[in-house]
């Protein structure tokens, strides 16, 4: 099921996160590009400007971070919709400590991150404090789970979350604790060039009315309106891990991808979000979004019909071939 409500153009839609109370908006905006200098420097006034344009146009869901530039996201949240925070939903994220990677997930250091992020908010809660790639021994620790449960008691979050990927570690854990856990939702990294092993979160989510978050949309950029632009693509963590082989890959299947958005209105990029949002169990996509013009062209997905089975069925098996790159 989806909403549907006006953007001061068109109109975007609204889902369910899974099972909780929350609604977010299909696509939503992290603030990774605004605050990591790998797209080109956003001075305050400009990341607050964009951050409220999304706003004005339908987008309501804002995902952050409290180890990304000191927490800087959330201060720009914060400096953005101080007076519309009911009006928004936040997620921000906990676990790692800004030391060399390093991640602590004991109770103290959960209770002294979400007041560190509640006060850079300027909030009183956190929509969903989302676990930053959990381990076993974290997604086994009942002192952790019980410390959740306590920040959600005193109302100083709503729900928690996990967040995982890209690559293969999380699958298990996060299995796991869908599972056995009330959890709100789930983030993981997923696009039509890279399906696994994100996937196999679907059919659990699906059995449990689990809302899923989906970054990576765009495979790091090569899915970008066009694939020229992977030319000039930022070196963000994803492509850091895959390197320049990656990018010329993708680039060959994107061309072999014009059928899915050729002749429907859509452009490459739309038609990527349109994919990702096939997914029954999928609540809000977070495409890298740098410029207003990519909110016009995002939000205006909810505009186009949904692709049919049949194309689906022929998507999911171009996958398997590669679609047509050795």
């Amino acid at each position: 099921m989806s909403l549907r409500r006006p953007g001061r153009r068109g109109v975007v839609n609204y889902r369910p996160l899974g099972k909780t109370e929350i609604e977010v908006s299909e696509i939503g905006f992290g603030t990774w590009t605004l605050t990591s200098g790998k797209w080109g420097a956003f001075p305050m006034d400009k990341a607050v400007e964009l951050l409220r344009y999304a706003y004005s146009q339908g987008i309501v869901y804002f995902d952050t971070s409290a180890v990304h530039a000191g927490g800087l996201g959330e201060v720009l949240l914060e400096k953005a919709f101080k007076d519309q925070r009911d009006l928004v939903v936040i997620t921000t994220k906990v676990g790692y400590t800004g030391e060399g990677g390093r991640k602590d997930f004991s109770p103290e250091h959960l209770r002294r991150a979400v007041e560190q992020s509640l006060t850079r908010l300027g909030s009183s809660y956190i929509d969903v404090l989302q676990l930053h790639h959990p381990d076993m021994a974290a997604v086994t620790n009942e002192a952790m789970w019980r410390a959740l449960e306590d920040l959600k008691s005193e109302g100083k979050i709503r729900y928690y979350g996990l967040v995982f990927g890209p690559g293969p570690a999380g699958l298990e854990e996060g299995r796991v604790a869908m599972r056995k856990r009330d959890i709100g939702c789930i983030q993981v990294y997923y696009n039509i060039l890279e399906q696994e092993p994100s996937r196999k979160f679907f059919p659990v989510a699906l059995e449990i009315n689990q809302g899923m978050v989906i970054r990576g949309s765009h495979a790091g950029g090569v899915l970008e309106t066009n694939a020229a632009a992977a030319a000039s693509l930022p070196e963000d963590e994803d492509l850091r891990v895959k390197g320049p082989e990656f990018v010329a890959r993708g680039m060959k299947q994107a061309e072999g991808l014009r059928w899915i958005y050729e002749g429907r209105g859509m452009t490459l990029a739309q038609a990527a979000l349109k994919f990702i949002l096939s997914e029954e169990t999928v609540s809000s996509v977070l495409p890298n979004i740098y410029r207003a013009e990519q909110i016009d062209e995002y939000g205006a997905v909810s505009d186009f019909d949904a692709y049919s089975q049949v194309d689906l069925g022929e998507i999911a098996e171009q996958f398997r071939k590669g679609f047509g790159v050795a």
